[in-house]
């Protein structure tokens, strides 16, 4: 597929396995997450990933000392920062030698703006709705995706946000976005998430790429 998928949050073996076709498969590492999972369980789960599907741990301004400890115990291949996390932090960061998504929370348009300032700094920038708090992730809630109607970037950019098998391809005939990321959209509770759901999620955008394809 063109399109990548990010799915976030897997806490257990059978939502590890039903994610087989996903490129990107997320653990959080913050506590106060209902999809929070500790390293050695995430490290029971990580036999089950496939080989080229790629690993993230999600942290939100989590310690620097933290962040290295538990992306060298799993071999992490990406960094997600999650939280309001500042570019001296960053650098440091950095200097994991691994790629780097920072997610920015939207609501209008000068938080597109406002994600510039990562640009040469990270790898990759993750779209995500703003909460009360400021900080994205995890609500269910989907920001105006016309915000980002026409947005170009050199780099990849993920587009997140309380994305659902029911509204993806809207999403997407909007923005474009070359990878989706997804939690609470394949969750029968909040923090649980339902293998079928994975499965379906899957297959719908297995079958909008052929779709897409064959326009």
């Amino acid at each position: 597929m063109n399109l990548k998928v990010k799915l976030c949050g897997l806490k257990n073996k059978e939502s590890i396995i039903a994610s087989k076709e996903a490129d990107y498969i997320g653990f959080v590492f913050y506590q106060k997450s209902p999809r929070f999972i500790n390293a050695l369980d995430a490290k029971d789960l990580i036999e089950f990933i496939r080989p080229k599907q790629k690993v993230v741990g999600l942290f939100v301004d989590a310690d620097l000392n933290l962040i290295n400890h538990i992306t060298d115990f799993l071999k992490l291949d990406v960094i997600q920062l999650h939280g309001n996390e500042k570019l001296s932090y960053i650098k440091e960061v950095k200097k994991l030698k691994k790629p780097i998504i920072k997610a920015v929370p939207i609501k209008n348009f000068s938080d597109i703006n406002y994600s510039k300032k990562y640009k040469d700094l990270c790898d990759m920038i993750l779209f995500d709705t703003k909460s009360n708090h400021g900080v994205s992730g995890g609500s269910g809630i989907s920001f105006d995706w016309n915000l980002l109607r026409g947005y170009y970037s050199e780099k990849k950019w993920i587009l997140a946000g309380g994305l659902n098998v029911k509204n993806v391809s809207e999403a997407l005939e909007i923005t474009n976005a070359p990878i989706v990321d997804i939690s609470s959209g394949i969750e029968k509770a909040r923090g649980e998430k339902c293998k079928n759901m994975i499965k379906n999620f899957m297959e719908f955008i297995a079958n909008y790429e052929k779709t897409k394809d064959k326009l």
